[in-house]
């Protein structure tokens, strides 16, 4: 995968901050579940591709669920076959990705570049 320098994502990663639909067009959805999401999104400012996952780990007891957020930027479509095919620890594998992580117990998700 191949950095997305050109992308306003590359050097204010904190844009990705919700809602995802104000900054990217949904393309294509692989899975919508309640707490598992995969899409192929559309950077709207600089048409930049990105695989993306939301995985939400339910915390029964508390109801703090952690939410992870996963952006792998993608030009082929054989990149994006490669992805879905993952699981979310496999995506982990990949970089760039832009990681938006918000643990149980944070005040505030915690948003960087894994390169």
């Amino acid at each position: 995968m191949k950095e997305p320098t050109q992308c306003v994502l590359w050097t204010k990663p904190k844009l990705v901050g919700r809602p995802t639909e104000e900054r990217f067009e949904l393309v294509e959805t692989f899975v919508d579940e309640s707490h598992w999401w995969r899409r192929l999104l559309k950077c709207r400012e600089c048409g930049r591709f990105y695989f993306f996952e939301f995985y939400e780990i339910i915390d029964w007891e508390h109801g703090e669920d952690p939410q992870y957020s996963t952006y792998i930027p993608v030009e082929t479509e054989a990149e994006v076959e490669t992805l879905k095919k993952t699981s979310p620890f496999e995506l982990q594998q990949f970089s760039p990705r832009l990681k938006r992580d918000f643990p149980k117990g944070a005040k505030t998700p915690t948003v960087y570049w894994v390169t």
